[in-house]
């Protein structure tokens, strides 16, 4: 069995100055009141405990559920059922633990990211305003550019008349996808509107469907917050320097006789551990082609400096791309 080189890189964030159109105060005024309104995770706000069921791809299961307990941004709890894949996390002040049976599922990182969707935007630069119509709404369209990353645009469509977040649709580079999600079915909670259903869209196709089950102010139990047994531990502190690479072995790939050779690029996680040594390796977005085990085990043999809450070592995830020759 022939075996392809692959080269992997870190992502690196380049910088390009900003660009500002005309109406960028009033597009900034219409994003920063459709967030305010959406974003029920502000830390100024009661308890909540949300229920979500889920449709996305993985084995022969599709049907998930997640369940969310949340208090503020640094005191929450959450866990994650889909087919035999189970995964508890739970974060208290500084210390984030993760349990899990067996690696996630790509889609899940997105269905959390899909559940907190009123993103700030002060960090990025209008572009061009445009109206358009969503299911027969009139929408008013704002393409942002990140300050620090050079090329990747996201275009956000808010319905005006009520500052409800519609769409938010954006190219990600690599692998060059493009994403889409999608916002309805709004209902009030706690001063704010949520919507009750959600959607993910790669390249036209839903990988995405979620439906909120249930909303509601709950008091937050305190007992969630014991790390549960298996859990991996990560910190989040102010001022942390994150993992830097070492050592970056080309990994390889098996390319079976008769098969097309994978082409493209892939996004990988890799868990960095205190002793610099990566443990885990999983897939955290689509690509062109999956990881074989012989690929998980050459990226395993990365080493890096680790990641540092002050002067003491502490486990981190990288993000790397990797790309066929």
């Amino acid at each position: 069995m022939k075996r392809q080189l692959l080269s992997a890189a870190l992502l690196i964030a380049s910088f390009a100055p900003p660009i500002h159109g005309a109406s960028a105060p009033q597009a900034q005024q219409i994003l920063a009141a459709a967030e305010q309104q959406a974003h029920i995770f502000a830390d100024q706000g009661a308890p909540l405990q949300l229920e979500v069921d889920f449709i996305a791809p993985f084995d022969a299961s599709s049907h998930g559920h997640l369940s969310l307990r949340w208090q503020s941004k640094d005191r929450w709890w959450s866990r994650v059922v889909i087919g035999d894949f189970r995964q508890t996390s739970l974060q208290n002040g500084e210390r984030v633990y993760i349990a899990q049976n067996r690696p996630a599922p790509i889609r899940i990182r997105e269905l959390t990211r899909l559940l907190h969707f009123a993103h700030a935007t002060q960090q990025l630069n209008v572009k061009k305003v445009k109206k358009g119509v969503e299911n027969g709404i009139t929408v008013s369209c704002t393409q942002l550019e990140w300050e620090q990353v050079k090329g990747e645009s996201h275009e956000i469509c808010v319905n005006p008349a009520s500052n409800e977040i519609v769409s938010e649709a954006w190219q990600a580079a690599p692998p060059d996808e493009q994403n889409r999600e999608l916002f309805s079915e709004y209902t009030q909670f706690q001063g704010h509107r949520y919507p009750r259903k959600l959607q993910l869209e790669v390249n036209g196709r839903t990988v995405i469907a979620a439906i909120v089950d249930s909303l509601k102010s709950a008091p937050f139990d305190e007992k969630l917050l014991v790390p549960p047994k298996g859990a991996v531990e990560r910190r989040q502190c102010a001022g942390m320097n994150h993992a830097v690479a070492l050592k970056m072995p080309d990994p390889a790939i098996p390319v079976s006789p008769g098969k097309d050779r994978p082409k493209g690029s892939t996004i990988v996680s890799l868990t960095v551990l205190t002793d610099g040594s990566v443990s885990e390796v999983q897939l955290v977005g689509g690509g062109t082609f999956d990881l074989a085990e012989g690929t998980r085990a050459d990226l395993k043999k990365w080493k890096f400096k680790p990641a540092m809450c002050g002067k003491e070592p502490v486990v981190s995830d990288v993000e790397v791309v990797v790309t066929s020759r």
